[in-house]
């Protein structure tokens, strides 16, 4: 009786520690054969999460023997849980990260893994991403995620609207403008514009800081340790926006309106523009027709002289990256690589609408003319201004936008600049 009791007890114990998970979440089963890599995402709405879970059930069967446990939450919840998990040195072994400051602040402190290597090894791969959106991970020469999702901000008009006034698409500032005082003289609205939330004049401030600083110096300053935001260029672009505002091309009001409802407004012909990303265009499509609205690259202001600013577009990445501490890190850029065949992007976009970031990944045949014509337009920029309110510091963020919501109320660019570079000197000063 003794010997049977010890012998279960040998192997509970043996089994116990088998069950023991590696470092960075992945596990290797008890016949020594399984392995199983945690990944954290962030589609749960129903429209996705069907794609991404039969992904994964496709992956696993294609890889006998590697298994995923996948864990699939909001973008509010993913943001809270990677900095907690970061911070306590325990990512999953893959995991979903914005571009630019969001994935540098892990990479800052070695907490992805340099995906670089597997790139030289597999240049196929490497060179199958749109380079400005592949860009937005690379840190200090290197590669720390690849992008599965993209998207690339554009002015959008209303065709019929810009017909009936005799408008042509703008290809200067000053046509720009000129398009702006012809439909305000006509008692239509310009450009739909709603700022409730705060975060709609990050996208513009982002687009003309890309257009105004050189690239060097942004990159130095929306490092949290580096940030002092003292180019003149940075107070350029806040007086772009306000100019914009002063003029009463964004109508009236904005502070009280939101994003969402303006662009109802917008699709009902109640403004002739509207600043939106491609991975939003299938809204536009399904409440104007893909006839119903064209679209342009926002016009670089007069005046600015930013060294990138003719090749470079704001928009964003959504990328996958592996944690530095995965014990099995093969087996999982071998799913990063699945989930970036133009196979599995091509279905993505298909399937779920999440713009691929594949070149010639978008498609009328996977998408809508519309939205592939503007993927055409996206291979001519060599590089990405991520949104501001990803690629700097989150109190630089609080602060950017306070700011220029007071602004568009009255305060000048001058004294919005100085609340950010009293920020900036507080998170430098914090990163020491």
């Amino acid at each position: 009786m003794k010997k049977r009791m010890l012998a279960v007890i040998l192997t509970l114990a043996m089994t116990a520690s088998l069950a023991v998970g590696c470092g960075g979440g992945g596990e290797s089963g008890s016949d020594g054969d399984t392995i199983t890599l945690t990944f954290l995402d962030k589609h749960p709405e129903e429209e996705y999460k069907g794609y991404f879970e039969q992904a994964i059930a496709d992956f696993e069967e294609q890889n006998p023997g590697v298994e995923i446990e996948y864990e699939n939450i909001s973008d509010q919840a993913i943001k809270e849980k990677l900095s907690v998990l970061a911070a306590g040195g325990d990512l999953p072994d893959i995991f979903f990260a914005w571009g630019g400051e969001c994935l540098n602040r892990f990479t800052r402190a070695g907490r992805t893994l340099d995906l670089t290597p597997y790139m030289d090894e597999d240049p196929e791969w490497r060179d199958s991403f749109l380079p400005s959106f592949l860009s937005s991970s690379v840190y200090e020469g290197k590669n720390y995620a690849v992008p599965y999702r993209s998207a690339v901000l554009y002015m959008l008009y209303n065709k019929q609207i810009f017909a009936d006034n005799g408008l042509e698409v703008p290809t200067t500032w000053d046509e720009f403008i000129d398009v702006c005082e012809t439909l305000k003289a006509k008692d239509i609205n310009p450009i739909a514009f709603g700022n409730s939330d705060k975060w709609y004049t990050m996208w513009y401030v982002g687009q003309f800081n890309a257009n105004f600083v050189d690239e060097a110096v942004r990159t130095e300053d929306y490092n949290p340790a580096s940030g002092e935001f003292t180019d003149p260029g940075y107070e350029q672009s806040v007086q772009t926006l306000l100019d914009i505002n002063d003029n009463g091309y964004f109508g009236s009001n904005v502070n009280s309106k939101d994003y969402y409802q303006v662009r109802e407004e917008f699709i009902a012909g109640q403004h002739g523009m509207i600043l939106d990303a491609t991975s939003q265009f299938s809204f536009y499509t399904d409440g104007m027709g893909e006839d119903g609205y064209g679209y342009f690259k926002i016009p670089i202001p007069n005046g600015a002289e930013g060294d990138v600013a003719a090749t470079t577009v704001t928009g964003g990445s959504e990328n996958y990256a592996v944690s530095a501490e995965c014990e099995h890190p093969d087996e999982a850029v071998a799913f990063l690589k699945f989930m970036t065949t133009r196979e599995q992007a091509e279905k993505q976009t298909s399937e779920t609408g999440l713009p691929n970031a594949l070149i010639d990944g978008i498609t009328e045949e996977n998408s809508d003319p519309v939205i592939a014509d503007a993927y055409v337009t996206a291979e001519d920029y060599t590089a990405i201004a991520e949104w501001l309110d990803q690629c700097i510091d989150g109190s630089l963020v609080n602060t950017y936008m306070t700011s220029l919501q007071e602004g568009l109320d009255g305060k000048s660019a001058e004294d919005i600049m100085a609340d950010v570079r009293a920020t900036a000197q507080e998170v430098a000063e914090a990163s020491e």
